[in-house]
């Protein structure tokens, strides 16, 4: 799972490693891994770089092995969730929805109407709501 946050320049940017779940099948792993990347997302606080030098997708490529955007995302399904949060950590409104795969032209783009909204959920509740959206979300 890869976690996006916007820099002071406004951009929104991969943020630190991928976080990697052994087993999609595991709602409690799948949705812990949803919250600590929920958590880590934030708004304004990455410093502004210049993206040709260092491009937002080479960690990510390096964790996969993958040399281009392109190649990576050749069959992979995406899900985006959105997160409003409450006082401190607390998760209070997640919006769960499966992304179509346009290849490295289009990227991943919602698909309308196919969205789930999760008010206050719990761990389980968010993994099991990203398993539903995976098997809706086309490679």
């Amino acid at each position: 799972m890869v976690t996006y946050s916007k820099s002071v320049d406004g951009r929104r940017i991969i943020d630190g490693r991928p976080l990697v779940v052994a087993d999609a099948a595991d709602v409690l792993s799948l949705g812990e891994a949803v919250v600590t990347g929920l958590q880590r997302s934030t708004e304004g606080k990455l410093p502004a770089r210049d993206t040709r030098e260092s491009p937002p997708d080479a960690v990510l490529l390096a964790c996969v092995g993958a040399p281009t955007f392109a190649h990576y995302a050749k069959g992979v399904r995406s899900v985006s969730v959105w997160a409003a949060n409450g006082e401190g950590e607390d998760i209070t409104l997640v919006d769960v929805a499966p992304e179509a795969n346009g290849g490295p032209q289009k990227g991943f783009t919602p698909m309308d109407g196919k969205e789930e909204t999760l008010l206050s959920p719990g761990t389980v509740e968010l993994g099991q709501a990203v398993q539903r959206a995976l098997t809706v979300a086309t490679p």
